[in-house]
This record gives structure tokens, C-alpha cells and sequence, in this order.
């Protein structure tokens, strides 16, 4: 039998839930526990989180902000791109075109952290500007910079500052390494894979690579083609992959996943999806992730797979791969999503129920 985890608040419908999370912690009695966390994500006139005790069903923690203004009567941004993301037992939210970020505790629903930054969140398509770097770390993205922020620090200063002078960002991925073990894609990365490669993030003219450790914050930047708009980004090890499907130089006949190597510093491998007669905006790729065998990319067409160890691919420079795999299509998916975990994935619409399907390559 199905369980069904109901919020207390009739305006907490389904309709404002975007996204939810499993996320097994330490109770606020000490005991280990399990939470059941949904939270908004993207745009949406009222928003919130609320979170329950995975084995009770008991709610924990719910916070709403509704219409234009939140649950403590302040006013909100007009703008309704929310996002929530957990790590551990908190949860950071903020808007875009707000000048701040809030942090709760998902155990209580209690607030337990604001602060305030210089320029308005950042409203990207398909990329949260808000995400973690660990357990104790944040990374936001501004209009005009992309900031890191100590969560166990009183500071109202970030940790490292990132400029990029005006360029707008399309794209973020930044490396957790205090994910949940087996959180699918959004698993752990280890602190050896993210040496020197704490995130990545696109701009106009450039690929950037986060590295904290530099005073900077980027350890390397590489040029990419302006005409390209990057709708998504992931980055493993020694490679970052982008996807894309419009450009203003010339028309797109399909959606592209661009392989770039941070040793070479330049186009490793291309991974092609299905070929149209145009590439159109609802094709975009909105997801991308990958392991040491597979590339994996979500469209408006379907979730496609491609073999990450094909010779041919790895012997020869700006190789075009094409799909292996078609996991799912439909006409059209509407900002789609997946998970996947031991050769099964789990396909996202925000129009279509759930599916899962066994991955082969």
C-alpha cells in the first residue's frame, strides 16, 4: 500500500510541490531519523516546504510563503522562481530577484539563518542558483557573482567572492560533498573528485571552473563559442559536460550534450540527440548527469543514454556519439527531470505521472 504524506495547510495543495527528498538524519532527540521532505521549485504564486516523519507521517516542520507576502506578514519578490534545496538537516530557500537567503531546520520548520547579499538572485531556466558545496557551505548566485557562505558562521560576509562583470550566468553545478551515500544522482561526491573542481558555472563567452581554494574562486576558465546559450551543466573528475539545443549562428537540427576535458582545455566528444527538423526551446536540455559508464541527458523528447566507454568516442577528438538508448519518449515532456540508481531510472514531468525503466546499454 502507497503512503500518503498530507500538509496540515489546505493552501499547501499538491499543486505547489516541485520537488521531495528521503533524507535520513540525527532527530532532534539524538535518535537517527527519517524525513520526508516536498518543497516548491520554479515558478509558483505560493510556495513552501513542509516535511514528516517518514515512519509516523507526522509533520515535522511546514513553512508557506503565500501570494505577496510570507507566514511572518513581510513582503516578497513579485518574481515566482523558488527553490529549496536540503543537505543534513537544513534547508536553504530564496527567489529569484530577492536579496536573500533563508536556512530552516526541516526537524522543527523552524528558521534559523537569513542573510542578506548585494545584488538580487539570479533566474536561470533550468539551473537552482542556490546550492551546497557540503554540509557547512553555500553557494549562491547573484546577478553580477557567485558567492560562497559559511552556514555555522555569524559573518554577513561570504567566504570567497566570484565577479564575472556583468555576463550572464545560464548554468551552475556545484559538487556536494556531504550528499546522502546513495542519493542516486544526487549522491556524494568525493572530496578526491572535487579537488580543485568544486563546481561549474557558463557564462556568455566562458566555461569557469570553481575551485575555493583559490583566492579567485575559479581555478580555470575556458572559452566557449557566445553563440551557444548553455541551458544545462554537470562536471566529473577531469570533464565538464554541457547541454544545449539553440544557437544565434546557425539553426540546430538536434539537442547537443559538449564533453569539454579540463587537461586540454578544450572539446573532447559530442553526444547527439535524435536529429529535427529544428531544435525548439521545449527540447532544451533541462538535465544531465554522469558516471564512469554512462552519459545521461533529459530533453522535451525523452531521456536518452549514451555509452561513456565507447572507443571510438574516447580515441578521437570532437567525436559525435550518438543516442544508444532512448529510455522514454513522448511528444513532448514539460521541464523534465530523472533519478537513477542501480540501472534503473525514474523519469520526471511536471505534466505526466512518474515512470520507471530499466537502463541497458
Amino acid at each position: 500500500e502507497k503512503s500518503v504524506y498530507n500538509p496540515p495547510d489546505p493552501i499547501a495543495s499538491s499543486s505547489i510541490w516541485g520537488d521531495c527528498w528521503l533524507i535520513s538524519v540525527q532527530g532532534l532527540d539524538g535518535c537517527a531519523e527519517t524525513f520526508v521532505v516536498a518543497a516548491s521549485a520554479g515558478n509558483t504564486t505560493n510556495s513552501g516546504f513542509c516535511s514528516w516523519d517518514f515512519d509516523t507521517h507526522e509533520v515535522k516542520g511546514i513553512q508557506l510563503e503565500v501570494g505577496a507576502t510570507n507566514s511572518a506578514g513581510s513582503t516578497i519578490s513579485k518574481a515566482r522562481q523558488w527553490w529549496y534545496k536540503p543537505c543534513g538537516p537544513l534547508i536553504i530557500s530564496t527567489c529569484s530577484s530577492q536579496n536573500g537567503m533563508k536556512i530552516f531546520d526541516i526537524r522543527d520548520g523552524k528558521q534559523v539563518m537569513r542573510w542578506e547579499f548585494e545584488k538580487p538572485v539570479v533566474a536561470m531556466e533550468y539551473s537552482s542558483p542556490l546550492q551546497w558545496r557540503d554540509k557547512g557551505k553555500v553557494v549562491v548566485a547573484e546577478a553580477e557573482s557567485i558567492s560562497l557562505w559559511d552556514v555555522n558562521s555569524l559573518s554577513t560576509q561570504p567566504l570567497v567572492y566570484v565577479p564575472f562583470d556583468g555576463k550572464k550566468i545560464s548554468a551552475l553545478h556545484v559538487n556536494n560533498t556531504d550528499a546522502e551515500l546513495e542519493g542516486g544522482v544526487r549522491r556524494r561526491v568525493s572530496s578526491s573528485e572535487a579537488e580543485g573542481n568544486d563546481g561549474v558555472f557558463c557564462t556568455t563567452d566562458s566555461i569557469n571552473i570553481l575551485d575555493f581554494r583559490q583566492p579567485s574562486g575559479v581555478g580555470l576558465k575556458i572559452p566557449k563559442d557566445c553563440s551557444v546559450n548553455v541551458d544545462s551543466v554537470f562536471s566529473r573528475g577531469d570533464s565538464v559536460y554541457l547541454g544545449y539545443t539553440r544557437s544565434t549562428r546557425v539553426k540546430l537540427k538536434q539537442p547537443l550534450i559538449q564533453q569539454f576535458s579540463l587537461r586540454k582545455q578544450g572539446l573532447f566528444c559530442t553526444y547527439a540527440f535524435p536529429a529535427k527538423h529544428d531544435a525548439e526551446p521545449a527540447d532544451a536540455i533541462s538535465q544531465i548527469w554522469v558516471n564512469s559508464d554512462i552519459v545521461m541527458g533529459v530533453c522535451g523528447v525523452g531521456l536518452y543514454v549514451f555509452d561513456a566507454l565507447n572507443d571510438d568516442a574516447l580515441r578521437v577528438p570532437n567525436n559525435v556519439q550518438y543516442h544508444k538508448n532512448k529510455v522514454r519518449r513522448y511528444k513532448e515532456f514539460y521541464r523534465a527531470s530523472f533519478d537513477y540508481m542501480g540501472s534503473h531510472a525514474l523519469l520526471i514531468s511536471r505534466d505526466k505521472p512518474a515512470m520507471w525503466k530499466h537502463v541497458t546499454i
